[in-house]
């Protein structure tokens, strides 16, 4: 990874490494000194998900990020989370229209702090795949528990099968503060946390990949393929039935972005199943609790 700590000003330099060699950090204050205009591509795991998304520059001044789900903030706030992963320049990356105005300084220091409090949010919630479920018998402790309006909005999505990146995504919160949040209910006694099935972990996974091929279109296309072969809760599919719904899904893909781009999504689709297939034995023991 020699490139990536080497400066770039040539235009046959690359800067490319990994980001447990070289952290978002070091990145920011070397495109800023080069005053690089362009797109910095990542990717790392984070609380066992994929991040992937781009960092953009003009004139060595960060102007926007983007990760699907997040707002751009959020999606630079995260990029500072990732422990390791690979990254890489591209010149020929550009963001149109700004969606980010604050200096890289002010962005590297909210990003610090952010990566010090998700660290510790993360001894409380070490995935964003796991399922929170209320307690059926909650102890009353020894007041009365006021919520807020955003704690309402997370705790009415708790229903035992949304997961924790769920709930960020649908309540529209981002997932550091639903992770505060749920934090919050996991102190007070009202959820708990449990173990995702196999379906549950891959479904999300699912809807990222296939997302980047066709679009909007392909959450309502992957559930007509689980319709199809007859998965009614995800939470209960077994490995059979979701590869059976890549096929489908497939199928119905081509008749969308033609028959190449169609079988390159399956084919992410069928690596990642076995990706996490190998990685963990989920699908062959009950969900467990967190405590």
């Amino acid at each position: 990874m020699l490139a990536a700590r080497l400066p770039f000003y040539g235009e046959t330099m690359a800067l490319s490494g990994d980001l447990s060699e070289f952290p978002l950090t070091d990145i920011i204050q070397l495109v800023a000194l080069s005053k690089k205009t362009g797109g910095v591509h990542i990717r790392g795991q984070r609380t066992g998900q994929t991040l992937e998304g781009w960092l953009y520059f003009r004139d060595g001044q960060i102007i926007g990020a983007s990760v699907p789900g997040m707002r751009p903030l959020d999606a630079v706030l995260a990029f500072f989370t990732l422990a390791s992963g690979p990254f890489r320049f591209y010149d020929d990356r550009r963001l149109d229209t700004p969606t980010i105005t604050l200096s890289n300084e002010a962005i590297i220091m909210e990003g610090i702090m952010h990566q010090e409090a998700w660290a510790a949010l993360q001894q409380q919630i070490p995935s964003l795949a796991l399922v929170p479920r209320l307690v059926p018998n909650p102890a009353s402790g020894s007041g009365e528990i006021n919520l807020e309006a955003e704690e309402w909005r997370v705790l009415t999505m708790v229903n035992g099968k949304n997961t924790v990146a769920q709930i960020a995504q649908r309540s529209g919160l981002g997932e550091f503060r639903t992770c505060e949040i749920i934090g919050q209910l996991l102190r007070n006694g009202l959820v708990e946390l449990r173990e995702p099935s196999f379906g549950e972990t891959l479904a999300p996974e699912f809807e990222r990949i296939a997302a980047t091929f066709v679009g909007a279109g392909a959450s309502a296309l992957l559930e007509a393929a689980y319709r199809h072969v007859g998965v009614a809760d995800v939470s209960r599919a077994t490995v059979a039935q979701m590869l059976a719904a890549v096929n489908r899904f497939e199928q119905s893909a081509t008749r969308m972005i033609g028959s190449e781009r169609a079988r390159a999504a399956a084919s992410a689709l069928r690596a990642r199943a076995e990706e996490l297939r190998a990685a963990s034995a989920l699908h062959e023991s009950p969900p467990g609790v967190i405590e």
